[in-house]
């Protein structure tokens, strides 16, 4: 196989986030310099959230413009900008599991076509991307929020098989949920490799991976003996 696919969140980048801690809101006070409290600033950004998502009425909306009337800066500067200090303030960590790196750039010195297909925000996941080093590994990156559907839905992965060319059959899918990335995947035709990591979803009747692996080195392993398996 020569086509990998991967979740970002949890199998590429360890993250952890807080958008609901009074500590948070109180950082975005400083940033957004307004005479609300926190606690109002995550009420209108929920309002704002639940505006947006009925505006767009799409089963991933785009978050950018909910970040454009928060910060009141629509026609200044670049909303992404701002997009992206909200999301910093909320960073606890953020950094690729270590081995993930290295093993990005010994399947492209494999000759393995990489892509990403994760469901994420665009208006600050790219960023991310770029500032964890990763996205000079991808052939081509999908994300939830610029096409309106999310895994686990099958359009997802039909979206992403059109999009890059992939044959699912000879399309390898690597994630750390069983809901949205096994399930997804197998529905679309991949194969699936499951590494179980911190932000692992728990499921009832959870979808079964074609291989389960328990941390990169593992991961590294399996994606390099299928990259040179040309029969399967």
């Amino acid at each position: 196989m020569k086509d990998f696919c991967f979740d970002l969140y949890g199998t590429l980048l360890d993250i952890r986030t807080d958008e609901e801690s009074e500590e948070f809101w109180n950082k975005i006070c400083g940033l957004l310099k307004g005479e609300r409290r926190g606690e109002e600033w995550k009420q209108r950004y929920r309002l704002l959230c639940e505006r947006e998502r009925s505006r767009q009425r799409k089963q991933e909306f785009d978050l950018l413009p909910v970040f454009e009337r928060l910060f009141g800066t629509k026609n200044v500067g670049d909303p992404a900008a701002y997009a992206y200090a909200f999301r910093k303030a909320s960073v606890i960590r953020c950094r690729p599991f270590e081995g993930v790196t290295e093993m990005l750039a010994e399947l492209k010195a494999r000759g393995a076509k990489l892509y990403l297909l994760s469901n994420a925000q665009a208006c600050f996941t790219r960023a991310e991307l770029e500032e964890n080093g990763l996205a000079q590994y991808f052939d081509g990156i999908m994300l939830s929020s610029e096409i309106g559907w999310k895994k686990p839905d099958l359009r997802f992965f039909e979206h992403a098989i059109s999009k890059f060319g992939l044959i699912p059959e000879n399309t390898v899918y690597a994630g750390n949920d069983l809901r949205d990335d096994v399930g997804g995947a197998k529905g679309a035709g991949m194969t699936t490799v499951y590494m179980r990591t911190e932000q692992s979803g728990e499921y009832p009747n959870p979808s079964v991976p074609d291989i389960e692996v328990s941390d990169v080195k593992e991961l590294s392993e399996t994606l390099f003996r299928l990259c040179e398996n040309r029969e399967l």
